[in-house]
């Protein structure tokens, strides 16, 4: 922000500036300007800055403002001389001028005059109208001929302002630049006659100006740079920001303000008798009686039928067009909707007044000088019934219900004709959602697979006004990628494959109704599957450690108020629990407050949430307790649970599919193909869900053709999974090779495919692949040994593959995988097994998570070669525990069931594994163990 304010005072002049005629006046330099060095006594070395000169000098006279401008750039660069060789020079054309005093070339010491019979080309360019602005600004343009690198282009201007609307009074603001801004020589120099009633402020710190009087001038000089400013907190609020300027005024109080401009806003007359008009009056006043359904009446009148289109001309800033030219036209800037809706009300016998705000920092209002420079809007406060109502003419969709919320601008200033002090706006929540969502996931089809979902997002005010203006300006995919951020972050696997519009003009509603498919995130733990079922409560609390922080607040937002409803129906799966809050109501300090409501009855999850903020501070007081409270509250995080001992999901898929479960994600994902068949990622991501689903043979034709399309070293090691399931041992091996000619790197896929090889028989090529890794000793060379131990297991050499572990042992002697990986050699070739206890055993102490309960199950394959089965039985009900949905433990469970009497459910388990893994019973035939 500091580093900018001087470049945008310099480079675009003033903004809100007049011109009483129509081309730029070319005169000397006034005399009350003090001129800047020359910019060669600046010494222009290779380092020197770009800005050699930057001089602002302002002063006020006789009811104006004149602000001149020196701004000298050296051209370092061929860039340098492309970004500078066009000047332009904007100025507003209804109350001042635009005075060029000279455009120089300083080369070799000299001054070349570039404007030598040459002048200013005048245009008028509506920059805003994108921003629906049409404020009548002239630019002036020159296109400096000649200049080369090293030059220094030497800028001198101003520009004067006299507007009737202020009553006499003027403001004039000057930068106050900051280091580490790097400028030859910079200056801020403001002048008012030596006597006069002139109020002026600076805001960053540090930045004491010289004063004296002379000549019947008091002056202010301010030394630039100032320090560096100290680093500000976030979210503070905004009046302990500093803008980067300095001001003076004639305004002697917000009392003046308001009543300098409370006439521009006088309402007597405007609405002619037997007008278009007046028509619309008399049907609100014919069809509401009641004041509070004519002042929402009157102010949907002026929303609905007069759209927003800034206005700066003819009259000024300041000046509104009258209701007449309004309602003709059809569009008008805030000033005209105000005095509009002012007038409208004037007829129905409703109080009014206008009052000015700041849209983009209200709350700096009350801390900067009393001018009309402090604010950039208008809007409507009304009286009905003993009830304030704040009403802008420029929002959208504000219905009755709303008829009582207030507007976010902090500080506001009502006009009247005796004058009228700043007024705070009340902190409060608005009484309707200004955001209602409604999420529906269909999980019957299992806990772990993609689902259906349905959403619908109901939006008002701004926001659907905002909607409404996007329909007609973005494509189908853009509005797409928008409206993906409404949906929750529940899970990586979200595809957004529907989305439908709609606009309610009754309620002043928009509705976005979108569907897709979605993968919530289930963990298991201590037997149970359990969900995270509502989101922690946001709230930002930030950084107030520092000691210069330590005082300001924390600022807490607009006011706001959404709702949520969720509704998950679950598949059946032994019944669940819900943990946590299902009852919340809690107050934050800040003035937020969050109640949920959750239920579970039949399959059926309903969360119900409303969040309201009235956008009240958090006091430095309260900041601890704020920071205590929020993590109390999402220490207490809401989940659905299955019960102990609940079947995995897995277990359901067939019946799901035989029920037609499936039916809704297939075809959304038929339909999301169809949409962008080029699209790889498409046919991956449906690949994927008919694999989980067990698919296998649908799912490779997919990868198929998303591999014809694109071929990735990533997409051949999945598709060689897919065909290691299905036992298609040449087609997994092929891809695995394929994969490496893509990611030679890539040790997950040295290892497999050494893997594949051996279990082939093909024991020497993948050696081949191994040992020259092993000889280079790199870094991973203990890992590459582990791979070599692992293939020699595959072709049954216990010594060999024994001596290789060893090897990698002795490198890395904590280490949990190798550990573990000696201890299944050695129960799958059925040597050592004391040894092999102890490896597994200490692989358990070292390891945590996937990684114990891998040596969880190594052991219990040692104490079942052991024929030790309760030992084992427990072992592989505990690495069950942690890996669920393990085909090999599976398998494993399932032998031990059926040697100790319980073929039942050992039968079950072994269809479990050969389910989610098909070759897990040939894997286990290779070192003789069958059911």
């Amino acid at each position: 922000m500091y580093r900018n304010a001087l470049a945008s005072i310099l480079f675009l002049g003033a903004s809100g500036v007049a011109h009483a005629g129509e081309k730029p006046l070319y005169q000397p330099v006034p005399d009350w300007v003090r001129l800047a060095p020359e910019p060669a006594a600046t010494g222009l070395t290779d380092d020197a800055p770009a800005m050699v000169i930057g001089d602002v000098q302002a002063r006020i006279a006789d009811g104006q403002s004149w602000t001149y401008y020196e701004r000298a750039t050296r051209l370092a660069s061929i860039l340098a001389v492309s970004q500078a060789g066009t000047i332009n020079l904007e100025w507003h054309p209804a109350h001042g001028d635009l005075i060029v005093h000279g455009v120089d070339i300083l080369r070799g010491g000299k001054r070349i005059d570039a404007l030598k019979g040459k002048s200013f080309t005048v245009l008028r360019r509506e920059q805003g109208l994108d921003e629906m602005k049409f404020d009548g600004r002239l630019t002036a343009t020159l296109a400096v001929e000649g200049l080369q690198v090293g030059d220094v282009l030497d800028l001198r201007y101003s520009v004067t302002m006299r507007d009737p609307a202020l009553g006499g009074n003027a403001v004039i603001v000057g930068p106050v630049v900051a280091e580490p801004i790097k400028v030859g020589f910079v200056r801020t120099r403001l002048l008012w006659p030596t006597g006069q009633a002139v109020k002026w402020k600076t805001y960053p710190v540090g930045a004491e100006p010289q004063v004296r009087d002379a000549g019947g001038w008091h002056e202010l000089v301010f030394k630039l740079p100032v320090a560096r400013q100290p680093e500000m907190p976030a979210r503070m609020p905004g009046r302990f920001a500093r803008p980067p300027i300095a001001e003076a005024t004639t305004f002697a109080d917000w009392q003046s303000v308001s009543k300098a401009m409370a006439p521009l806003y006088r309402v007597d007359g405007l609405i002619a008798p037997g007008s278009a008009l007046a028509a619309e009056v008399a049907k609100i006043a014919a069809a509401e009686k009641d004041p509070r359904k004519r002042t929402a009446a009157a102010l949907a009148l002026v929303q609905g039928k007069v759209r927003y289109l800034f206005r700066g001309m003819d009259n000024g800033n300041y000046v509104p067009q009258t209701p007449a030219e309004t309602w003709t036209t059809k569009y008008g800037d805030c000033k005209a909707k105000t005095l509009l809706l002012l007038a409208i009300l004037r007829e129905l016998g409703i109080e009014a007044e206008p009052a000015t705000a700041n849209l983009a920092n209200g709350d700096l209002v009350a801390e900067r000088l009393a001018s009309p420079a402090a604010f950039n809007h208008v809007f409507v406060l009304a009286r009905v019934g003993g009830q304030l109502l704040w009403l802008d003419g420029t929002g959208t969709g504000t219905r009755l219900e709303d008829i009582d919320d207030v507007l976010p601008f902090d500080w506001v200033l009502p006009l009247r004709a005796e004058g009228a002090g700043l007024l705070q706006v009340p902190a409060r929540a608005p009484v309707r959602a200004t955001g209602a969502t409604v999420f529906d996931i269909d999980l019957t089809g299992g806990i772990d697979v993609p689902a259906p979902f349905e959403m619908k997002v109901t939006t008002r005010g701004a926001a659907e006004g905002g909607l409404k203006a996007l329909m007609g300006l973005r494509s189908k995919e853009s509005l797409l990628d928008m409206f993906r951020n409404l949906v929750p972050a529940f899970g990586q696997d979200m595809l957004l494959t529907g989305s439908d519009v709609s606009f309610d003009e009754a309620s002043g509603t928009a509705t976005i109704a979108l569907s897709g498919i979605l993968n919530r995130s289930w963990r298991y733990q201590d037997g149970r599957f359990r969900l995270d079922a509502a989101a922690p409560i946001a709230y930002q609390i930030p950084d107030r450690t520092r000691a210069n922080w330590k005082d300001i607040p924390i600022a807490t937002g607009n006011p706001m108020r959404t709702s949520n409803a969720m509704r998950v129906r679950l598949p059946e799966m032994g019944g669940y629990v819900l943990e946590g809050d299902a009852a919340l109501d809690a107050t934050l300090p800040g003035g937020k407050r969050v109640v949920r409501r959750a239920t579970l009855a039949g399959g059926l999850l309903s969360i119900d949430t409303e969040d309201a903020q009235t956008g009240a501070e958090i006091a430095p007081a309260e900041i601890p307790a704020a920071r205590a409270k929020l993590a109390e509250l999402n220490n207490r995080v809401l989940r659905v649970r299955t019960l102990p001992g609940a079947p995995g999901p897995w277990r359901g898929v067939e019946a799901a599919k035989r029920a037609g479960k499936y039916d809704k994600v297939l075809a959304r994902y038929a339909a999301y193909i169809a949409e962008k068949p080029e699209d790889v990622s498409r046919y991956l991501a449906r690949a994927r869900f008919l694999a989980k689903i067990f698919e296998r043979q649908k799912a490779l034709a997919d990868f198929d053709k998303a591999i014809g399309m694109q071929a990735t070293a990533a997409t051949y090691r999945e598709r060689a999974a897919l065909h290691r399931a299905l036992g298609h041992k040449a087609e997994s091996l092929a891809d695995l090779r394929a994969a490496q000619e893509l990611d030679p790197g890539n040790t997950g896929t040295l290892y497999a495919l050494a893997s594949e090889l051996a279990k082939l028989g093909r024991l020497d090529e993948a050696l081949a692949l191994l040992q020259p890794r092993i000889d280079e000793e790199g870094e991973n060379q203990p890992d590459l040994l582990a791979a070599k131990g692992a293939a020699l297991g595959h072709a049954r050499d216990a010594a060999g593959a024994l001596a290789a572990l060893d090897a990698a042992i002795a490198k890395r002697p904590g280490n949990a995988g190798f550990l573990n990986g000696r201890c299944w050699i050695k129960g799958t070739l059925d040597v050592q097994l004391d040894t092999a206890l102890k490896d597994c055993t200490r692989a358990i102490e070292l390891g945590s998570g996937g990684a114990a309960a891998a040596a969880l199950d190594s052991r219990a394959l040692v104490y079942f070669r052991m024929r030790r089965f309760e030992e084992a039985l427990a072992d592989i009900n505990a690495a069950l525990e942690q890996r669920p949905a393990a085909a090999n433990s599976l398998f494993l469970r399932g032998l031990i069931l059926r040697r100790t009497g319980d073929a039942k459910a050992g039968d079950a388990a072994l269809a479990e594994a050969e389910l989610l893994f098909p070759q897990v019973n040939e894997d286990f035939a290779r070192y003789g163990i069958k059911p």
